[in-house]
């Protein structure tokens, strides 16, 4: 098991969504073509997902098909990256709070000194799967984005063809609430719920006379300033 981060400056670094994105991982040749893919999208959209990776991405026909599906979902689509990682194995090094620390410190004080964000990924599911279970939620709750492989959410090692899935084992967990598709959902749900209450602050009692950006709902959104009376 490794969790793995990296700082992708070259990739969408203009996009702000980018920073705390979950990117999950698709082969579309593992579909058959992209129309296999877009077949999927009720699951995808369900996993609470804020973008799909296609890599490698060579078939365009059903391209547009796909993204214009996705969309509505609010899920976006990027191909073809294959950013360079810089590894650190943390399940079979020792499972300790404090190694655990350092190496996550680590990375986000590298990822700032280059001016970049740090993008993670979690490896190597043949581990424990308590542990496996706990680096999840671990990894979900780090600041920056989480790329996820095809499969780990289902507890999976390696998915090489969706033939590979068995039978009735996505029907079977969706069904029980233990099992590792139901964490990731509720750990992706709550991860977009609390960063959505983190982004906007309440604003202070008084009149607002100038705003640089929409507030909605007595909300001060992030990067937004505004003027305020206070209330006589």
């Amino acid at each position: 098991m490794e969790l793995r981060s990296t700082s992708p400056a070259r990739i969408l670094t203009s996009a702000g969504w980018w920073r705390q994105a979950v990117v999950y991982q698709i082969c579309p040749h593992r579909y058959g073509d992209l129309r296999g893919v877009t077949s999927r999208i009720p699951y995808l959209a369900s996993l609470g997902i804020d973008a799909v990776c296609l890599s490698p991405f060579q078939a365009r026909v059903g391209f547009h098909e796909l993204t214009s599906r996705l969309h509505p979902y609010g899920i976006e689509v990027i191909v073809d990256i294959a950013p360079d990682y810089a590894a650190f194995d943390l399940l079979e090094a020792s499972w300790d709070a404090r190694e655990f620390l350092w190496v996550i410190t680590d990375s986000l004080v590298d990822a700032q000194r280059h001016g970049a964000f740090t993008t993670w990924v979690l490896c190597g599911h043949d581990a424990d799967l308590r542990r496996t279970r706990a680096s999840t939620l671990l990894m979900l709750a780090l600041p920056g984005s989480a790329c996820l492989s095809q499969g780990e959410e289902l507890g999976l090692h390696e998915v090489a063809e969706a033939s590979d899935i068995p039978a009735g084992l996505i029907e079977a967990q969706e069904h029980d609430p233990a099992s590792t598709l139901s964490l990731y959902r509720q750990a992706l749900a709550w991860r977009s719920k609390l960063q959505a209450e983190l982004l906007a602050v309440p604003l202070p009692p008084g009149t607002v006379v100038v705003a640089s950006a929409p507030l909605k709902a007595g909300l001060l959104p992030a990067d937004t300033t505004a003027w305020i009376v206070p209330s006589s």
